[in-house]
């Protein structure tokens, strides 16, 4: 697994000490006993790097609902006894939002809506899309545009 293994393995280790500090944000004590439940379940998915970055994505969702102070699906549950589902299929607004056709693809005929950077940016995103994104911090651009002087 090598070095991806060892990325995602410190990112979820970072997610988790941040869950386990800000545990006190949950003001019911069941929903403290399931954040931990989920935190031993997701602990124990590394057994491919497809796993752990499902792993990381459900430790990142887990990590936001602590913040806030209240538990969103599929964290109102507790977490299955069986391999991890696909997380998109689980959050609001995720894949199974998505208009499908009869035999269970996604439409077509439905346009991907671009985040509003890329819509307002000249190149389409481009250069943004091509910058490094830092693993801890902040990612931060800023642009400054001069315009010709308006001569008389």
């Amino acid at each position: 697994m090598g070095e991806a293994a060892e990325n995602l393995n410190y990112d979820c280790n970072y997610n988790m000490f941040l869950a386990k500090i800000m545990l006190s944000n949950l003001s019911r004590p069941e929903d403290r006993q399931k954040a931990v439940k989920w935190m031993k379940k997701l602990a124990t998915c590394n057994r491919s790097i497809e796993e752990m970055k499902l792993r990381n994505d459900f430790m990142y969702y887990l990590v936001v609902n602590i913040q806030q102070g209240e538990l969103q699906p599929p964290f109102t549950d507790n977490p299955p006894t069986s391999p991890l589902p696909n997380i998109a299929n689980l959050l609001p607004g995720g894949i199974a939002e998505v208009e499908t056709n009869e035999m269970g693809e996604p439409s077509s005929t439905q346009q991907t809506k671009k985040p509003m950077l890329y819509e307002n940016s000249p190149d389409g995103g481009a250069f943004l899309a091509a910058q490094p994104v830092p693993r801890c911090g902040a990612f931060c651009y800023l642009a400054v545009v001069a315009r010709e002087p308006k001569h008389d």
